[in-house]
């Protein structure tokens, strides 16, 4: 057994358990419930879940599947939780969970279709809100631990968790709290508002006021009135309120929508009536809760299982904590199995439902986050040239991938080391890493010829890799270049990006031209130099515009401008 939490503030580790309580029936949902808070009291600890069809087990009318393959309630009761194992999450090889074959169980006209049913339903008067799901599955014959802290890193959740239960492993690395209870005070942050991440800072900061427009702020709204609702069924009256609203939160693949309620919780109120009054949270069935849930049971191809139930932790100091367990993988017999949804209103388009459900499958594939952030700076006789543009190129990678950057150390680091490498040329190589921590080496510069050779990439770049605008560790995508020998890349619409090392100039009517940064480019300091000094001017430029016989520039602040021979 293995049972792990990474929830925000509260960690909690396990490898043995007293006993398992679990209900494989919906009339022993109750009981088990009963003993679990009677374990609590005698001073151990519960880890479990609750499954989305336990729901009828707290109020008979809430419609579900009749049941999943999964118990509907399992609990582990441990004694004190052990020292978190040690890993490191750096080296993680993802080689493998990249050939694995996700398949949806749902078609594209199948999606079409039910979002038509549910836009027919709120068009009745049925629902305001329907939150809609499918499944991916494929077959998983990995170890799941490592595919977890993968998960964990790829996320950057607040309330993931890793479970070993018997049979089955549970991997979920879920963003959105359902409730903490702690004494007589509960707090829930639904979560409802979905946009993806930008490439930039700049689009970011597009994508997140996109992801406070009307239609999010609708939606999570009606939520936000829903669970209000809910909690005032346990709560002291006139407690419940609306703490925050509409708070951004930024994910490594996509940004969500949350607010956060609270309230005061009536005098002996148990673990079993918060149940009864919340569950399951109104952010993964939509509102109204009774209604929406028997639509959801009708164009819903299987049972939720653990996905949109509740997967939490209660502890003998008066604190119960749970996760919605939403991006979260369900591991039985070598298959898995990944629960992906939105909510859908009168106004959601089709389209863009379908792109937020591809959002937020992101997390089983490639890490969005890299190992270190990497700038290179030429160091001459004891000055670095384009310092602060350095500084500032590395500042909004940090900021974009939530990395600690301590500007004045990094200064103090350099500038001593400038000091010791009063002569010469020297390349400085400047890696800095999530904690903030950082290191530097120099590289003494040999003298270069003055042309550089150069040719085509042998495959074009998508223009939305995010790794193209920073400068990273995640390099794999580039073709292999060297100090002689270079390769001009370009997207999928044509267009020319940069060399691989540097940025490209093409000598055209009497002025030296470079492509935009939404082509797929990184913002090299010497380019910047050069437009904010009038030498270079930026236009989109095509393959086609590379001839015979043109004249090209390669530009970097280490290697300077280095005119090149291309070879055709």
């Amino acid at each position: 057994m293995k049972l792990r939490f990474d929830f925000t503030n509260h960690h909690y580790y396990f490898t043995d358990a007293l006993q398992i309580i679990q209900a494989k029936k919906i009339e022993d949902v109750i009981p088990c419930m009963r003993e679990v808070e009677k374990q609590v009291k005698q001073g151990h600890y519960a880890a479990g879940f609750l499954t989305y069809e336990a729901a009828s087990a707290f109020c008979s009318f809430l419609p579900t599947y009749p049941s999943s393959n999964l118990p509907f309630l399992w609990f582990a009761i441990c004694k004190k939780p052990i020292a978190f194992p040690k890993n490191d999450l750096t080296n993680l090889d993802t080689t493998s969970w990249k050939t694995l074959k996700w398949q949806y169980d749902t078609s594209k006209t199948e999606y079409q279709q039910a979002i038509t049913k549910i836009k027919n339903n709120i068009a009745e008067g049925n629902t305001y809100q329907v939150n809609y799901t499918l499944r991916l599955e494929t077959e998983f014959k990995e170890d799941p631990y490592p595919f977890y802290l993968h998960m964990l890193q790829t996320q950057q959740a607040n309330y993931s968790a890793y479970l070993e239960c018997d049979e089955w492993k549970f991997l979920s690395a879920s963003p959105e709290l359902f409730f903490d209870w702690t004494s007589d005070t509960i707090i829930a942050r639904p979560m409802k508002g979905t946009t993806p991440r930008g490439r930039t800072n700049i689009e970011d900061k597009q994508y997140e006021n996109i992801l406070r427009n009307e239609k999010n702020c609708a939606e999570n709204l009606m939520i936000v009135d829903l669970l209000r609702n809910d909690l005032g069924k346990i709560a002291k009256q006139g407690s419940v309120s609306v703490d925050n609203l509409f708070i951004s939160e930024k994910y490594p693949t996509v940004w969500q929508l949350t607010s956060k309620i609270s309230a005061k919780v009536k005098k002996d109120i148990s673990l079993i009536d918060i149940f009864r009054a919340i569950f399951p949270c109104g952010s993964i069935t939509g509102a109204p809760k009774i209604n929406t849930m028997k639509i959801i049971k009708e164009i819903e191809k299987q049972p939720r299982g653990l996905y949109c139930g509740a997967l939490g932790i209660i502890t003998p100091n008066q604190q119960a904590i749970f996760s919605v367990p939403i991006r979260t993988l369900v591991i039985q017999k070598q298959k898995a199995t990944y629960g992906v949804g939105s909510g859908v209103t009168w106004d959601s388009k089709v389209n863009d439902e379908y792109e937020e459900v591809i959002q937020k499958t992101q997390i089983l594939y490639e890490s969005k986050i890299p190992d270190y952030l990497l700038e290179s700076l030429l160091l001459k006789d004891g000055s670095f040239f384009l310092l602060q543009e350095h500084l500032e190129r590395l500042q909004n990678s940090a900021i974009y991938f939530n990395f600690l950057f301590e500007k004045q150390k990094i200064e103090a680091s350099l500038q001593e080391l400038a000091n010791h490498h009063q002569e010469g040329q020297w390349k400085v190589r400047f890696l800095l890493y999530a904690s903030g921590t950082f290191t530097h080496e120099c590289i003494a510069i040999k003298p270069l010829p003055p042309f550089l050779e150069a040719q085509w990439a042998p495959n074009p770049i998508s223009s939305q890799n995010i790794f193209l605008y920073h400068k990273t560790s995640k390099r794999d995508f580039y073709p292999k270049a060297n100090l002689n020998h270079e390769f001009l890349m370009f997207n999928e619409k044509d267009e020319i990006t940069e060399f691989v090392n540097g940025n490209v100039a093409l000598f055209r009517n009497d002025q030296w031209l470079t492509p935009p940064i939404q082509a797929g480019l990184l913002n090299g300091t010497m380019r910047q130099y050069l437009l904010k000094t009038n030498k270079i001017k930026e236009v989109t430029i095509y393959k086609k515009d590379i001839a015979a016989g043109c004249k090209l520039a390669f530009m970097n602040s280490v290697r300077g401008w280095r005119l090149i021979k291309w070879q055709s």
